[in-house]
């Protein structure tokens, strides 16, 4: 989710767009000053005193599958390139093991930024923790273990029979 504050809008107003709709109307928004929302993803990426993180902004970011989200949408969202003490307040990045924290970032979303070889990003100024992330518990399925197991076994089963018919050819 994208508020963006612009000239266009008066000041109580703003307008929510999505990281998708960045990329395809790119040039609409460049140059512009945005909010951008999304779960922070991967790893802080540091560069000196500055970091690239990625924050996702998909169908997954307040839940994911194994909390009970449906599955839906595709994986979605942009690069912020932030000061390094500003990213320091990210404690959790979401991967297999994490749900990342949900992190609000102010700042100039360029469509094709000259500093960064003509990458899409969000320069930030501002950085917020609006969720804390946490660990994910993942359930064993008991049913696909099994059939797992009973792939696993046929699959030595076909291996010996063709390597019996092999040696007979011989």
């Amino acid at each position: 989710m994208v508020i963006v504050f612009s000239p266009l809008f008066s000041q109580s107003e703003d307008r929510t767009i999505s990281s998708s709709t960045l990329v395809e109307k790119a040039n609409a928004w460049d140059g512009r000053t945005v909010s951008f929302m999304g779960e922070a993803i991967g790893e802080t990426m540091r560069r000196g005193g500055m970091c690239w993180v990625h924050l996702n902004d998909d169908a997954y970011m307040w839940k994911n599958i194994e909390e009970g989200a449906k599955l839906g949408g595709y994986n979605s969202g942009q690069a912020i390139w932030v000061r390094a003490e500003l990213a320091a307040k990210i404690r959790f990045f979401g991967d297999f093991l994490y749900e990342g924290d949900v992190v609000k970032v102010d700042g100039i979303f360029n469509a094709a930024c000259r500093e960064h070889g003509g990458d899409m990003d969000i320069h930030a100024v501002r950085l917020e923790i609006v969720r804390v992330g946490h660990p994910v518990a993942h359930r064993i399925n008991r049913q696909r273990l099994m059939q797992g197991v009973f792939m696993l076994f046929l699959a030595g089963l076909l291996f010996w029979v063709r390597s019996i018919a092999r040696r007979k050819r011989i």
